[in-house]
């Protein structure tokens, strides 16, 4: 039973991937490669809910240096997965890559001198694992209660977010990508927590009015949760609803994806062209493929997705079974 600790787990498992970056030419480069910020996520993810349900210090420091850390990871990530995709559509220009290509250097050349500014090259975690150690966690019911209840007012939190717009969204960034970093946070947890969380097949079957089990839910790895820890105690959520989160998640992604794709083309093409912002824009969403509409219809489509999700199918009430 003391041997379980998901903290340890996971940081032991990134200073190794920095002990190998340490030896490279690139670490940034090396450690995007070799997907360091997954864990980081799940490092953070921890941080995050601790520091909700305990309110320490230490939670609170070490989640704002992981977060820094994997966003500049996800910026990387980002331009990087565009420049690639874009690579392939000849209608986009030389320059118009350049601006990806560049911008992928300079997110690894920031991700590098924060690895060294931050000692994070040089054992650094070790001071995370002492903190943790002397942080005394018994994995009881009172433990698993304050996580349960953290993940109920995050729940609350979302219902709050939703009644703001009236479930009609007017701002991909500020609300469709923003709920889904909202509802992310759920499946992290459940893979973070390293097995403390478990799914559950209740004999009431939930009737969906969106088929939310397609190929992709089903076959996801990150449905898959890690085993439960012998003699310790869990939280269940309910297998269904946490699979029908997982479809919207991902659903949300492809939508924001969209939108995230005509901004930062936009963005790229405005700089070497002389022309307007609207018609940056404009040309943009013509290179893409989309209808000129597309912007309207991908906030009109996410409204009404998390409309049945929310309001109908009620898949977060019925979330967290114990």
């Amino acid at each position: 039973m003391a041997q379980f600790n998901p903290f340890l787990f996971y940081s032991n498992k990134l200073q190794k991937l920095f002990v190998k970056a340490s030896q490279q030419k690139n670490p940034a480069l090396w450690l995007h490669e070799n997907d360091a910020r997954t864990i980081l996520f799940m490092l953070e993810a921890l941080t995050r809910i601790h520091n909700k349900a305990f309110n320490d210090k230490l939670f609170y420091k070490w989640n704002k240096r992981f977060k820094k850390l994997e966003d500049v990871f996800g910026e990387i990530d980002q331009y990087m997965t565009l420049e690639n995709e874009f690579k392939t559509n000849k209608k986009v220009s030389k320059e118009v890559l350049k601006y990806f290509r560049v911008n992928a250097n300079n997110f690894t050349e920031k991700c590098n001198q924060r690895l060294i500014a931050k000692d994070w090259l040089n054992n650094k975690l070790n001071s995370f694992d002492h903190k943790i150690s002397e942080f005394n966690i018994e994995y009881n019911k009172e433990y698993l209660d304050k996580l349960r209840f953290t993940i109920l007012k995050e729940i609350d939190a979302i219902f709050s977010f939703l009644e703001k717009s009236k479930f009609q969204f007017t701002k991909i960034e500020e609300e469709v990508h923003e709920l889904r970093r909202k509802l992310r946070w759920f499946s992290i947890y459940a893979q973070a927590l390293n097995g403390l969380i478990q799914l559950k097949k209740t004999q009431t079957k939930i009737k969906f009015q969106i088929n939310y089990f397609t190929e992709d839910v089903l076959n996801s790895p990150y449905n898959i949760l890690p085993k439960r820890p012998k003699n310790i105690s869990v939280i269940e959520f309910n297998h269904d609803a946490f699979f029908a989160l997982s479809w919207m998640i991902l659903k949300l992604e492809d939508l924001k994806d969209k939108g995230l794709k005509i901004q930062k083309l936009s963005d790229a093409i405005f700089i070497p062209e002389d022309i307007t912002r609207q018609q940056a824009e404009e040309k943009a969403i013509s290179i893409l493929g989309f209808e000129s509409d597309i912007q309207k219809n991908i906030l009109q489509q996410s409204s009404d997705l998390v409309s049945v999700f929310v309001l109908k199918d009620k898949v977060l009430n019925s979330l967290i079974i114990s």
